[in-house]
């Protein structure tokens, strides 16, 4: 899912280009680092010629010493360096010695400085790694010999009595170069080590990177990450097998404009500026968006987050964008809930007739004490049914009420004696702090629900010896609001971490105490008594310590829930 096709990668030539000298075969190295000795020596004779054209007509050490130049440069690149031992190719600095000698006999004269074509060769050597001592050495000695040359008898011009008195005139020359050519190894085996040293760290890095490569295509999470052009910088392959999903029938790539992308509803159609890409570029950070790709039977259903990148400018230098298929989640949860409404409607019909006969029953003449039971027996019947067809509701994502005038304290009350021989044989106490009367606009059946769906959890998950407490109050409202009922039913059971309260009010959800306990419920109690609180107008609160107790408090406002 990308935005445009990825990045264009450097041709051949390109990379070729890009290499640094270490790269370059010991061929062309040799030829390269003879190069500048061979255009200084060009230079040199056109600067002779043009200034004093007698020198290089007169004296043959021009051309011998240039005439060298050339051959060792000819030789430097005609020469298979790589196919004999290494220390070979000193040859070619050590003999640009031999040429440089005539060459600055011939031009000294004419032109200052003469002596630093020495530097070149003294530089090769001390560079090359090789047998340092000895390189320098040899650089001293050819350095030496270059700036003698044109005193030994017969190579200059002027009598030999002021040849004599000049000779240690260029003393110093050897000396410097061989200061130079110290300067110059140690450089070189200081960059010789760091390179050993990028080499390794060089290493460490493709090997990472490797085996990152290989943590990311070897995912079933699709990831992809787009610069902030929009470019394409990585597609995994789960995220390449999501994309070809979202493609056009007879497409065989294309942008993320031009996928078939919708709603979580799998209809509505996602705008091109609204795609999680195309978002994410904009510099948004989310997480858990709900989206389908696809058509048809193959459609499948993702949850996309995407988490921008910033530059050390705190520019927008890109995005991560995470694709994670869910579509077995969502039919295993479609399934769930159309299990449960199966279930349910089933239940119904069965509960209905009980509630009928019950009916009929209580309309003869009986015994008080087999009224009192028969009673009990329908009214917990009619919760059940309540029950039921909260379960439906649940299924079909409704937690509407139908609110009218009630006394909420009999209502709670009629919850707690309908607990008592319940809590009595768990080896509770169950006790109660309720006013005679509280009137309230709520949903009787639901409430009821309410209460005893936490009167039934504080007696299950609370041990033998343990206590439960219930209370209910009418608290004043604030800021001009009504007055509100507030119910609270405290235990000393189990309790529960924080990360489990996290997760209290989410369907199916049991403790782990509670299931390594194999206490039976079903894990819907508290997301359908949570639903019918909030569809009241009001909240609920749960207080816990592992251990310790919960204490539940349920406040809905006594005018019922706002219109």
């Amino acid at each position: 899912m990308s935005l445009s096709t990825p990045t264009t990668m450097p041709t051949p030539d390109e990379v070729e280009g890009r290499r640094h000298f270490g790269q370059f075969s010991l061929r062309r190295r040799v030829l390269l680092s003879q190069l500048p000795l061979t255009i200084s020596s060009i230079l040199v004779v056109i600067a002779v010629l043009l200034i004093d054209p007698g020198v290089a007509i007169g004296s043959p050490h021009l051309a011998i010493g240039f005439g060298g130049i050339m051959v060792l440069t000819l030789l430097a690149w005609v020469v298979p360096w790589q196919r004999l031992p290494p220390v070979l190719y000193w040859v070619i600095p050590l003999l640009d010695f031999v040429a440089i000698a005539p060459l600055w006999t011939a031009a000294r004269y004419v032109l200052d400085g003469m002596s630093l074509l020495t530097a070149f060769p003294v530089f090769w050597l001390a560079w090359s790694g090789i047998y340092p001592a000895l390189a320098l050495s040899l650089g001293f000695i050819g350095t030496a010999a270059v700036t003698w040359w044109p005193y030994l008898p017969g190579m200059s011009p002027f009598p030999d009595e002021l040849i004599e008195s000049s000779l240690a005139r260029p003393t110093m020359v050897p000396f410097l170069m061989l200061a130079l050519g110290a300067a110059a190894s140690i450089l070189a085996r200081s960059m010789d080590r760091q390179r050993l040293e990028l080499g390794a760290s060089l290493d460490t890095s493709k090997s990472q990177n490797l085996m990152l490569q290989a943590v990311v295509e070897t995912s079933d999470v699709g990831i992809l990450v787009v610069d902030g052009d929009g470019h394409d910088v990585l597609m995994n392959q789960a995220q390449r097998r999501t994309h070809f999903i979202g493609l056009p029938p007879g497409r065989d790539d294309g942008s993320e404009g031009e996928l078939l992308l919708f709603e979580a509803d799998g209809v509505t159609p996602i705008p091109t500026e609204e795609r999680p890409v195309a978002q994410a570029l904009q510099g948004k950070d989310y997480r858990g968006r709900i989206i389908a790709i696809g058509t048809d039977g193959a459609q499948q259903h993702l949850s996309v987050s995407a988490s921008p990148m910033y530059d050390e400018q705190d520019h927008f230098a890109g995005t991560v964008v995470v694709f994670q298929n869910i579509t077995d989640l969502m039919d295993a949860i479609k399934t769930r809930e159309h299990f449960v409404a199966e279930v349910s409607h089933e239940f119904r019909t069965p509960l209905t007739s009980i509630i009928g006969y019950l009916d009929i029953a209580l309309e003869e003449d009986l015994d008080p004490i087999v009224r009192k039971f028969l009673t009990t027996s329908q009214r917990n019947a009619e919760r059940l049914l309540g029950l039921v067809t909260s379960l439906l509701d649940s299924a079909a994502g409704s937690s509407s009420v139908t609110v009218q005038q009630a006394n909420l304290a009999r209502l709670v009350r009629h919850s707690v004696e309908s607990v008592q021989v319940q809590a009595r044989n768990a080896g509770l106490s169950l006790t109660s702090d309720l006013p005679d009367r509280m009137e309230a606009e709520v949903d009787p059946v639901k409430m009821g629900q309410v209460v005893d769906n936490l009167l039934s959890n504080a007696i299950k998950y609370t041990p033998d010896g343990g206590s439960v407490d219930v209370s209910l109050r009418q608290l004043p409202g604030v800021d001009g609001r009504g007055d509100w009922a507030e119910l609270t039913i405290r235990d000393t059971g189990f309790g529960m971490s924080v990360d489990e309260l996290g997760q209290l009010f989410t369907n199916f959800y049991r403790t782990e105490h509670v299931r390594n306990a194999a206490i039976p419920g079903t894990g819907l109690g508290l997301a359908i008594t949570q639903g019918f609180v909030r569809a009241h107008g009001g909240e609920i609160l749960v207080d816990s310590e592992k251990g310790a107790g919960s204490t539940f408090t349920v406040r809905i406002p006594i005018d019922g829930p706002p219109s």
